[in-house]
């Protein structure tokens, strides 16, 4: 008897609270670093400023480009998209959208993003874009967050084949 009353007080406890979202405010922050970040990522890229570009970026950040190539540090990260800026997709448009997010902690978050980058004369080595010219990509970035800044620590960009 004691067991039975015992479990209806337990399903009249859940019947009467309700229920709460699973996003803490921690997540919700989070999210809110992840779509600053490509907000900013893709205003840089569309009026071609390292300056803000470089922003996004902790000073021994790491980039993977879609090539393969590393560049290790925020001001080669940079140098590489101002000579990208200047040459083969001068003039380009980008767009972003966070995909998923991956809360490690405190400090520590993996945001995923695709790209799209519309309006290229000529295309980079290895990318492939679709029938519009758009190219695409899967972007992976681990943002840590120092004294409440979160930028990028370490990213990997993939392009995307055409289909």
């Amino acid at each position: 008897m004691r067991v039975l009353t015992a479990a209806c007080a337990i399903l009249t406890l859940f019947a009467v609270v309700p229920v709460v979202s699973a996003a803490t405010p921690a997540d919700s922050n989070a999210k809110a670093a992840a779509d600053a970040m490509v907000t900013r990522f893709a205003d840089s890229w569309n009026h071609a400023d390292g300056a803000a570009y470089g922003e996004n970026y902790w000073p021994e950040a790491e980039l993977v480009n879609p090539s393969g190539d590393v560049l290790n540090g925020k001001a080669a990260i940079v140098q590489e998209h101002v000579d990208l800026w200047a040459g083969v997709l001068k003039g380009t448009h980008a767009t972003g959208a966070v995909r998923k997010i991956q809360v490690l902690g405190a400090n520590y978050m993996i945001v995923d993003f695709d790209l799209q980058v519309s309006g290229a004369r000529q295309f980079p080595p290895g990318s492939s874009p679709d029938a519009n010219g758009v190219l695409r990509g899967h972007l992976k970035h681990v943002m840590e967050k120092r004294n409440g800044l979160w930028k990028v620590l370490s990213a990997q960009n993939t392009f995307i084949a055409a289909k």
